[in-house]
């Protein structure tokens, strides 16, 4: 990953940390892309318990947004991913992982 696409996984990293209503231990964001819209599912750990409906509070056109900024980054270098998987536990890193088109 480059800076730019660095900067950008930070600014989805600060939605989703600061979006998640209650306490968590782990997420992990799941971002499908299709032609003309996307899927994505965010799956919450707290407290040992997985959920795909945790409360939360961000804007997802926001995510939206950044998630084809980082594909619009992708493709100037050639890169053609079509989905991705974002996670994080408390006191490790955030970690990327990319599904490219065949």
């Amino acid at each position: 990953m480059i800076t730019e696409d660095v900067e950008i996984v930070k600014e989805m990293f600060y939605l989703l940390d600061s979006g998640i209503v209650n306490d968590y231990d782990s997420f992990e964001l799941t971002v499908r892309l299709y032609d003309d819209y996307m899927e994505r599912e965010l799956l919450v750990t707290s407290k040992g318990i997985q959920s795909t409906d945790a409360e939360t509070n961000f804007n997802g056109a926001v995510l939206y947004n950044l998630v084809e900024k980082l594909k619009q980054s992708s493709l100037k270098r050639g890169g053609d991913w079509k989905s991705f998987i974002m996670t994080y536990t408390k006191g490790d890193k955030v970690k990327t992982k990319f599904e490219y088109k065949t």
